[in-house]
């Protein structure tokens, strides 16, 4: 039974990095027991003993196997020593990133944890610098080693945190075929297939392998803790929906608001068509007065997890060309797809034609065809409104309640899908016994495809005059291929969710699918990353009264990121303004025309063709002064060029070994992090955030990079002990980081809440003398003593060395292993105590953005660093029963507190129901599982059947005043889950 006991014992690391992939000293056989490993993270050192300085947890594929990890996701999330992930495809927690994987060391954020495969870089999510954990190829894996220390003195940029090698298989030969279900209620279930052959020819070794893996959508309906009343937790509900509040005026539509204003009134309230389809009759207040509003949830039409795919391809080769000459290659493709993601039926409208803002936006003229049944369903017979020419829409939005007419469950659209393909080779040469040099080359590149469909605000207009579709010409509304769009409720049959009908629906006035499809486009990127890296390392040893152990040597990495708008109307060349043909809003910077683009709700993304060029040195030695104390130096010299420039860091770890069974560990060191190309740039991208201030309605954010940016710089030390006696293995270290220039965004929450301060729901007044109105657009492109929160349209912001931050803690480790009679007994538990997570005063430019705190112990929805648990930890207790292995789990994440809550008043409060205090602690969670597994030897085949529960006692996750209304990086939405797999080796 394979035991991450035994490799604990050499979990602190300790022995160098002789190559990734594989040199004579690392090509172990499968069979060989694991005490004979070589761990090889952390040092380019040869020949150390396998106890070392460093702190590593090292895992084999047997041992994730056994504890029912079959992905690189399930390892991560298990993981104390690391905060939030991705990887689950919750939207609103993966933002942009569906179907992507991350791995987040100490809570210092996915682009600080370096990921390898065979020591080589791994694959980045194109751009943005971390590396996607899902694209590992899990059944090709002899193990993982998780370095949790800063190693950029060892592999350069990146390495703040730590580093994750995911190592392959050597001398791998036979046959071996994989795969495993598992059950999720509510969904078509999870599974996966792999088939891995291996030959080996004498003098080389050729391993192929091919995996496949699924997951299915799981709705949000299939959660009863997702959809949370709005007065419990307003989060998931908006006052733009589909069932729109007007405004009919007098006079022509071309006064837009200036028209004479005839009345106001939520669309069919007559017959109360808001309620009958699910929704809920409200108020929107802003400044003086309060203005009624039909409020919807959009979360029953989005999904919890997507449907996703995900098809890999791995091939290895290792050639002796000689006894002292070996080839090494590998080669990796992935491909993942998520292609039907599922959004709101639409996004709100925070612009349109008359530019930014959210409120009377569009106007309906009175010739539109569901205008006067609009008239006859919201308003009584006589009303000044039945004298209107035309209606301001105050607040809606094209698709809600009723859902969207082009999908089938009335969801809006998007996808995302990724290819990656890696090559690595490389030479290793014997000079001798105290002797080698080693050259290899990586290539990698990753690509990403993403959008979601948004609505074109100038064609929204022209369709709601008539003036729609592809065909449309001439000048006549509604002819010559002209065609209209009525946005109001009799044109909406039913909720496609709940199936309720709509008792003002009229036959015959919904909108054509075609004029819907003209309306819309796809909005977001195509994006690529290439990286070449050249490695070359000589190591060895030498006396000098005591032996002396070395490495020296060079690394070359130059990177291209290319990234190209979908379309037209993503792009802010092709179509800078709110009209389309029209470029007139680049004409002056004063003026109220401002360059919004083409869409309602969503930003526009730049064409990007950044390079970038970085050399490094380094060297590395090791001395031990007497027997039991090892003391290990390196340095590293990185430059980028530039403005940029170059750094260097030193590190310095000891090992003593004080007794037989005590040894005691430190290091110290400097590490460091360099900036992206897209972070020096100048142009910027476009996105959307909930503004906490502004009662988390969503604005559009435009953020920009910064040339004169600067390397972040963190000072880490380590200090530890293990102990080693009666089969047992107990690990402790203190560790801390202290950064510098910690590469940040200008906080956009800070930013809404100087210039709209002292309120949570956006009807607070606007400090328009505040400085930090520079970094603000407004409704109407002014702001004066009428102006409220909700009138903020725009922020915008720019990365730059933010705040110092220091981070300290505490791991504790303890296993166990021996064997009684016919029993085999692995046990062992693993914990992190975050002890401060403290970041100074944001300040920039002269400029208090925000006060230091301490994220420990809070949630931090809204700012760096996102949760940050306390206490996270996990234990097993393996029992072996000659061929059957029974292993339980628990996983503990503590809770934390919501730091948006102010102590003394209410976390959040709504104009209907007032204050609720839903999510202000978000509590713990726990999940435990049974799972068992079974070798059989039949037939001549070596087969292992695997089955288990996982959350056995079906625990939901912690409910937090979310979207989901719960903590996606606490707990798992996924609930209780069978799993059944089998491999079979021949």
């Amino acid at each position: 039974m394979q035991s991450k006991t035994r490799y604990l014992l050499s979990s602190t690391l300790a022995v160098p990095l002789l190559t990734a992939a594989g040199s004579p000293a690392l090509a172990q056989d499968a069979e060989i027991d694991e005490k004979e490993v070589i761990v090889v993270t952390g040092t380019y050192i040869r020949g150390q003993t396998e106890d070392g300085s460093l702190p590593v947890e090292v895992y084999s594929a047997d041992e994730l196997a056994q504890r029912g990890i079959d992905s690189p996701l399930e390892l991560v999330r298990s993981l104390p020593s690391v905060g939030i992930t991705l990887g689950e495809s919750n939207q609103y927690a993966a933002g942009g990133s569906q179907g992507v994987g991350s791995i987040n060391l100490r809570s210092l954020g996915r682009e600080r944890t370096l990921v390898l495969m065979n020591g080589r870089r791994f694959f980045n999510e194109p751009g943005d610098g971390a590396a996607d954990t899902n694209l590992v190829p899990m059944f090709a894996l002899e193990r993982v080693e998780v370095l949790k220390d800063g190693a950029s003195t060892t592999y350069g940029s990146d390495a703040i945190a730590g580093v994750a090698n995911f190592v392959t298989r050597k001398n791998f030969d036979g046959v071996e075929i994989g795969g495993n279900y598992q059950f999720v209620k509510g969904s078509d279930g999870n599974w996966q297939a792999s088939i891995l052959a291996g030959k080996d020819f004498g003098a080389a070794n050729i391993m192929v392998g091919f995996g496949y893996q699924h997951r299915s959508e799981l709705d949000t309906g299939e959660r009863d803790f997702t959809v949370q009343p709005y007065a419990v937790n307003p989060s998931g509900w908006s006052f733009l929906s589909d069932v729109g509040t007007y405004i009919p005026k007098r006079g022509s539509i071309t006064q837009g608001p200036a028209g004479t204003t005839l009345g106001l009134a939520v669309d069919g309230r007559l017959a109360d068509s808001c309620s009958a389809l699910g929704g809920l009759n409200g108020t929107f207040p802003s400044g003086a007065s309060n203005f009624p509003v039909c409020r919807y949830t959009y979360i029953p039409f989005v999904n919890l997890i997507e449907k996703e795919d995900r098809y890999q391809a791995y091939a290895q080769l290792d050639v002796d060309l000689s006894d002292s000459l070996r080839f090494i290659a590998d080669a990796l493709y992935s491909h993942t797809e998520v292609p039907e993601l599922g959004y709101s039926p639409s996004y709100p409208p925070t612009q349109g034609p008359r530019g930014p803002g959210t409120s009377q936006a569009f106007f309906v003229p009175r010739a539109n065809p569901g205008f006067n049944p609009f008239l006859a369903q919201t308003f009584a017979p006589g009303n000044p409104a039945y004298l209107a020419n035309y209606a301001s829409i105050l607040f809606f939005r094209p698709f809600a309640l009723t859902g969207n007419p082009l999908d089938e469950e009335g969801a809006g659209e998007g996808g995302a899908f990724n290819d990656a393909w890696r090559v690595t080779a490389g030479f290793e040469k014997e000079f001798g016994p105290n002797l080698k040099a080693e050259l290899y080359s990586t290539f990698l590149r990753s690509s990403r495809r993403a959008f979601s469909y948004d609505i074109i605000g100038d064609r929204l207009q022209r369709a709601l005059n008539g003036f729609g579709g592809e065909g449309c010409s001439g000048t006549v509304a509604g002819a010559n291929g002209c065609q209209w769009f009525n946005p109001f409720v009799n044109s909406r049959p039913e909720n496609p969710i709940t199936g309720a009908a709509n008792p003002n629906f009229i036959p015959g006035t919904e909108n054509n699918p075609s004029v819907i499809e003209w309306m819309r486009a796809e909005n977001g990127t195509k994006a690529h990353e290439e990286l070449f890296v050249v490695d070359f390392v000589v190591s060895g040893e030498f006396e000098l009264g005591i032996p002396v152990s070395y490495a020296v040597g060079a690394q070359y990495r130059d990177s291209t990121f290319v990234s190209r708008p979908l379309n037209r109307f993503s792009d802010p060349d092709a179509y800078p303004c709110a009209i389309e043909n029209d470029r007139s809003c680049l004409d002056s910077s004063t003026d109220t025309n401002f360059p919004v683009g083409a869409f309602i709700f969503l930003g526009q993304y730049p064409t990007a063709n950044l390079s970038q060029s970085v050399y490094a040195v380094f060297a590395e030695a090791q001395i031990e002064p007497f027997d039991g104390l090892e003391i290990n130096g390196a340095i590293r010299y990185e430059d980028y060029g530039g403005n940029v420039g170059s750094t260097i860091n030193p590190k310095v770890s000891v090992r003593w070994q004080v007794t037989d069974w005590l040894a005691l560990r430190g290091s110290v060191g400097d590490t460091f992090r360099g900036p992206l190309p897209g972070d020096l740039t100048t142009s910027g991208t476009s996105a959307v955030a909930g503004i906490n201030v502004l009662g988390n309605n969503f604005k559009a954010t435009d953020t920009i990079g910064n040339p004169d940016l600067k390397p972040e710089t963190a000072l880490t030390y380590n200090a530890g002990a293990i102990l080693e006696a009666g089969g047992f293995t107990i690990t402790a270290d203190y560790w801390t980081y202290e950064f510098k220039g910690r590469f940040a965004n200008l906080p956009i929450q800070a930013i809404a809440a100087q210039v709209a301060p002292g309120g949570t729901n956006g009807q607070q007044s606007v400090n328009c003398a505040s400085p930090f109105t520079q970094f603000v657009v407004f409704q109407g492109g002014v702001c004066n003593s009428s102006t409220i929160g909700l009138d903020i349209s725009r922020i915008q912001t720019q990365t730059v060395n933010g705040p110092d931050v220091t981070l300290r803690g505490l791991d504790f480790g303890i296993n166990y292993s021996n064997e009684f009679g016919n029993i085999s007994v692995d046990a062992g538990a693993n914990a992190t105590h975050v002890l401060e997570y403290e970041f100074s005063d944001f300040v920039f430019n002269g400029l208090t953005f925000s006060q230091g705190y301490d994220a420990v112990g809070f949630a931090n929805y809204d700012r760096a660093p996102g949760t940050v648990s306390p206490w996270r930890g996990n234990a097993y207790l393996s029992l072996g029963f000659g061929p059957v292995t029974a292993t339980y789990n628990v996983q503990y994440i503590d809770g934390v507190t919501d730091n948006r809550c102010p102590e003394n008043g209410p976390c959040a409060s709504t104009p209907e129901f007032g204050p609720t205090d839903f999510g202000r602690e978000v509590g713990s969670y726990t999940q435990q599982d049974l799972l068992f597994s079974i070798d059989l030897d039949t037939a001549g085949l070596d087969l292992t059947l695997t089955g288990g529960i996982e959350n056995i006692f079906d625990e939901d996750p912690p409910a937090a005043r979310l979207e989901y209304s719960y903590d996606p990086f606490i707990g798992s939405a996924l609930g209780r889950t069978f799993k059944l797999g089998t491999r079979v080796r021949f």
